[in-house]
């Protein structure tokens, strides 16, 4: 009989970085919104301070993102560059999938925090950062579970304000990530990791 903590020691370990993935809904997509819905819910977070926002992007609004990002990097990189080097993963592994996830932070959030708690003031962005991270891990993994390859990805700071505009989110929101799904084309082999003597001390 299964365990929980086998179930949950076995979608930790199939979670993995997928860069071939197909615009084909494996799950219902009713399935993902109630999965991030539920991250949102309960993924925990500083004071309770919840700066996490989310922003699910489907059909012409995830084509629409990625052509923004694509031509964003033919500016910055040049056609040719692009073509050689980046297009491949973006074609094949962004805009080839079924949707993207957008994560935003809500700076406001941090700063009243910091002026409510001026002890803790320097240590709040980094438990900003912390959340921020839960909760994309927790979406990947819960995608993974649903049969979504997934990966994510951090096109920020470039074009930020068209990125905001095109999701139709609050202009002060920073945007952290963002998490292309979609069917996977093959299985994904695990990554070499260190031995727990390096990573793990027990007193």
């Amino acid at each position: 009989m299964t365990t929980k903590i086998e179930t949950l020691k076995d979608a930790l370990s199939h979670r993995h970085s997928h860069y071939a993935i197909r615009p084909e809904w494996v799950a219902p997509r009713e399935a993902v919104e109630d999965l991030l819905g539920h991250v949102l819910q309960n993924i925990p977070s500083a004071f309770n301070s919840q700066p996490v926002r989310m922003v699910l992007l489907t059909g012409e609004a995830h084509t629409a993102h990625w052509e923004l990002i694509e031509k964003a990097l033919i500016g910055f990189m040049g056609q040719e560059k692009y073509e050689a080097n980046t297009a491949p993963k973006v074609r094949q592994a962004f805009a080839s999938g079924v949707g993207t996830i957008l994560f935003f932070d809500v700076p406001s959030v941090t700063e009243g925090l910091q002026a409510s708690f001026p002890a803790y003031a320097a240590n709040f962005p980094l438990w900003a950062q912390q959340t921020q991270g839960s909760h994309q891990y927790a979406v990947w993994m819960g995608l993974d579970v649903l049969g979504f390859g997934v990966n994510l990805q951090h096109y920020i700071g470039m074009i930020d304000d068209e990125i905001k505009t095109l999701a139709g989110v609050d202009p002060s929101w920073v945007l952290t990530a963002q998490m292309p799904f979609g069917a996977p084309v093959e299985e994904v082999s695990a990554k070499e990791k260190l031995s727990l003597a390096e990573t793990l001390i027990v007193k």
